[in-house]
């Protein structure tokens, strides 16, 4: 009987190995595909997603999409804050984005950003703090422009930056991103996290060592990130040849309401303005004839001619989503506009139909502009036809 059980232990021990080999095989070849995605994607000029993720236990922590076309070699920046307000399926009500997220386990996050964005995402870069400040030294700092010089309290230390075009180290860029002015714009704070990642990504790409051995070792250790060392060092190297200049940058744009004693962000029209935000993005970055910079500083003048409250700054979030300049949001010179007009003040016709594109306006005249702000180039005068996002037809 001994030696029976012995014989079958054996057979068992054997039958376990073969299990443990075949899914090994099975695991290793599943991850090579996986790994290789991007690699594949690039070569066959396909468009990539990646999610960054920068955290902080401090004070801190944002999301951002960044999307890149391999043939153009066109990008852009989305930023996704912290505190966007949405159902948390787990969790059994609306709660913050970022009750998904802990350092090393961020599948539930980027399956939710997916779901919001309507992006396919297969790839992610994870950057605690000091990761931040260490990758930055690696590349012998970042060249940001500061247009004013800084001067403000970060807990018990003080962030000093100085104005102009800078190169920082690593314990300044983390300064740059994490110190927050209660005067500051949300723009400018916003705008702060997508400059941080578009130097971080030119510093990358014109980097002539951290494609050597140890340095790319180094930079290994610090982002955690599912791709695999072929895949990574091929981001690199395609970001050598990314306009990181003319990136597109877009954030979640929408309303702050209080649940739970928590400031949530809500996306405009339950997030669908969203999705066609990035839509847009997808096929802006994917068209060989980028817009002039005439088609991108168009200055917009939002009015109210509608007694519905609000309505105004509902529509100049709308335009500023598609990056317009909004200078103006106030109210028309009546508020009994049965239809929405759109304006051209300065002899930009085919501008202001572009602008009336966007909500559906048929209604496009040229008013050029004899006095008043000159600034303006299109004014939008909104009637009762408007919905807050288009024209009712």
């Amino acid at each position: 009987m001994l030696r029976r059980k012995r014989k079958w232990d054996k057979s068992f021990l054997i039958l376990g190995l073969i299990v443990a080999i075949v899914l090994a095989s099975v695991i290793l070849g599943f991850l090579q595909l996986r790994t290789d995605l991007l690699t594949e994607s690039l070569k066959k000029g396909k468009p990539v997603a990646l999610l960054f993720a920068v955290d902080s236990d401090r004070d801190y922590r944002f999301f951002e999409v960044f999307l890149y076309h391999p043939q153009t070699r066109r990008g852009a920046v989305l930023f996704i804050p912290g505190n966007v307000g949405l159902i948390i399926e787990s969790l059994k009500k609306v709660d913050r984005l970022d009750v998904l997220y802990r350092y090393g386990s961020i599948a539930a996050l980027k399956a939710k950003v997916e779901q919001i964005t309507g992006l396919s995402i297969p790839f992610y870069v994870e950057l605690r703090e000091q990761d931040v400040v260490s990758l930055v030294d690696l590349l012998g700092g970042l060249e940001l422009f500061i247009p004013n010089p800084v001067e403000a309290a970060r807990g018990e230390s003080k962030v000093l930056l100085p104005s102009g075009s800078v190169v920082l180290d690593g314990d300044k860029i983390r300064d740059y991103i994490a110190y927050q002015d209660p005067l500051e714009p949300e723009t400018d704070w916003v705008g702060r996290k997508q400059k941080f990642l578009q130097s971080l990504l030119k510093g990358l790409g014109e980097s002539e060592l951290v494609l050597q051995p140890s340095p790319f070792a180094a930079l290994r250790r610090l982002a955690s990130t599912n791709m695999g060392a072929r895949s990574l060092s091929a981001f690199i190297r395609e970001l050598a040849k990314l306009e990181s200049e003319k990136l597109i940058f877009q954030r979640v744009l929408g309303n702050v309401r209080t649940v739970d004693g928590k400031d949530l962000l809500f996306p405009h029209f339950d997030g669908q303005l969203l999705k066609e935000i990035v839509k847009q993005t997808v096929e802006t970055i994917a068209s060989a004839e980028p817009a002039s910079e005439e088609q991108l500083s168009v200055a917009l003048e939002v009015l109210n001619g509608t007694p519905v409250p609000g309505l105004a700054r509902r529509a100049a979030s709308v335009f500023q989503s598609y990056g317009y300049e909004v200078v103006s949001v106030g109210n028309a010179d009546n508020s009994e506009y049965l239809n929405t007009v759109v304006l051209d003040r300065k002899g930009r016709l085919e501008a202001a139909q572009k602008a009336a594109e966007l909500i559906r306006c048929q209604r496009v005249y040229s008013r050029l502009a004899e006095g008043g702000d000159r600034t303006i180039d299109v004014t939008v005068i909104l009637g009762k036809d408007f919905d807050g996002r288009y024209i009712k037809r």
